[in-house]
């Protein structure tokens, strides 16, 4: 794979070329600074000495040497569109064009090195003027509009076709596809987040209904809200309607398909990588109510779910590293893919593709094995709850996000456990080292009242004596039990 990055100075070619390249395995190539290293000159230093008419054959002679190169990212120069039979080249491979407007350039552009500016930045105006239909000749991405994660996440749809590898059919069809996003084209019942229309529009069918994002959004008003985009749209029994977002959008789509004409088939499009290894796995559905976590819900399957990881690459960071805590914790519970897991993390974070594919197959195929198991939670798939019963305290009484406070739960509840001597400390230390690699454990005291009050209200709380409450308890990698335990001294470790 070839990727050739166009546009103007200041728009973020060589940012976004590094980020691309590691996300792909693919090495990058800044070709001004290529040109520099070969002439033992800087580029305004070749323009004076030597003239611009000198660089531009330079930049032309690299780029000949670069389309007969595999496995390469490559920033260009501003002006390498200025030649017709650069042009050519570039359109014969996969190059797309950075597009922001001359009012961002002019605050993002420096004069360092820019022999072009050496009038004054104010020349952007002018060049970008004279270079913009040029540009225009290849794909867009709008830039401008985009973090740099966003724009990373757009460049890769693009270069990925789409074909789908069925990874399970267990309890339901799951396919995973680099570009595997794009199917929702076709789909004319969508229901997607703002957020994931804003990234991938180009991919999105008009007719989509967008909702808000977040756990604010996951209550009655945004279900009924749906109902109503169901009903004006006239969705039979034998319609499909997909969902593309979030655990928070898979999980009110999934009960809306539920109960809508008693049950309209459904497919996913999470796009989150919480979503993609855990919510949109396993046919839970639900509603948050009163401040409570998931408190109305069901099971419903979906007819597929497709996973693509190009789309996590979108996410901010912080959000992103919520769905590897999710991962982790699948592999904590399993004892397989702990390793690896822990020995990658480095790349995980780094978002590479390959390691994030290989991940992501790996925590839904041992996930689906755990509810396949029991499908509608009754035994053991009350594991999957591991770091969720404290969790779901710091969610709401904190704010932080639902990664974030499972984090933090699932660091409490070993603690609780390794203070019982239920777990070794060594086994602990490893878990919070892990934790801390993918967010940090800075946990605030939690006040007491709300504590006790939500965790009242917790599903997994027992019939025979409301003090009570059944959690997780992991002895080591893959060996785990359920255990009832009192409510006053679980909460000691939180307040």
């Amino acid at each position: 794979m070839r990727v050739f990055l166009v546009g103007m100075m200041g728009s973020g070619k060589s940012t976004i070329g590094k980020i691309l390249s590691s996300v792909l395995d693919l090495e990058f190539v800044d070709m001004d600074s290529e040109i520099e290293a070969r002439s033992g000159k800087t580029v305004e230093k070749i323009f004076e000495s030597e003239g611009e008419e000198v660089f531009r054959k330079l930049e032309s002679n690299l780029l000949k040497e670069l389309v007969r190169k595999d496995g390469i990212v490559v920033s260009t120069g501003g002006g390498i569109v200025l030649d017709s039979g650069n042009r050519r080249t570039l359109k014969e491979e996969n190059t797309l064009y950075l597009k922001l407007p001359p009012a961002d350039l002019f605050k993002r552009v420096d004069t360092l090195n820019r022999p072009l500016l050496k009038g004054g930045k104010e020349a952007i105006f002018r060049i970008w003027e004279e270079r913009r239909e040029l540009y225009e000749q290849f794909p867009s991405i709008e830039a401008s509009n985009y973090s740099k994660w966003e724009t990373v996440a757009s460049i890769c749809m693009r270069l990925f076709p789409g074909d789908k590898k069925r990874i399970i059919n267990g309890t339901h069809p799951v396919t995973l596809a680099n570009g595997g996003f794009k199917a929702i084209g076709g789909m004319q019942n969508a229901v997607v987040s703002h957020r994931v229309l804003k990234v991938f529009s180009e991919w999105i069918p008009s007719s989509a209904f967008p909702i808000e994002d977040g756990e604010e959004a996951k209550g009655f008003h945004t279900l009924f809200e749906i109902y109503d985009f169901l009903m004006e749209r006239g969705l039979s029994r034998s319609d499909v309607l997909a969902a593309a977002g979030g655990g928070t959008v898979t999980d009110l789509v999934g009960f809306a398909a539920s109960t809508f004409k008693r049950g309209v088939p459904l497919t996913l499009f999470p796009t989150t990588l919480l979503s993609q290894v855990d919510a949109s796995i396993g046919g839970k559905n639900g509603l948050n109510f009163r401040g409570g976590k998931n408190m109305i819900g069901n099971f419903y399957f979906p007819t597929e779910t497709v996973l693509d990881p190009v789309t996590t690459l979108s996410m901010d960071p912080g959000r992103f590293e919520e769905g590897l805590v999710e991962a982790f914790k699948i592999f904590l519970i399993t004892g397989q893919w702990y390793d690896q897991f822990r020995s990658l993390c480095g790349k995980l974070k780094g978002r590479n593709l390959a390691t994030l594919n290989k991940m992501m197959e790996e925590a839904v195929i041992l996930k689906d094995r755990i509810v396949a198991s029991d499908v509608h939670e009754k035994g053991i798939r009350k594991i999957l709850n591991l770091g969720h019963t404290l969790g779901h305290l710091y969610e709401p009484i904190v704010g932080v996000s639902h990664g974030r406070a499972v984090a933090w739960g699932l660091e409490r509840e070993m603690y609780y456990f390794m203070n019982l001597g239920l777990v070794e400390e060594s086994v602990y230390n490893e878990v919070c080292d892990t934790l801390s690699e993918i967010f940090g454990l800075d946990l605030p005291p939690l006040p007491i009242e709300e504590a006790l009050r939500l965790l009242r209200n917790d599903k997994k709380g027992t019939a025979c004596d409301e003090a009570e409450i059944e959690i997780p308890l992991l002895r080591s990698p893959g060996k785990y039990e359920l255990l009832k335990v009192k409510f006053d001294e679980l909460l000691a470790v939180v307040v």
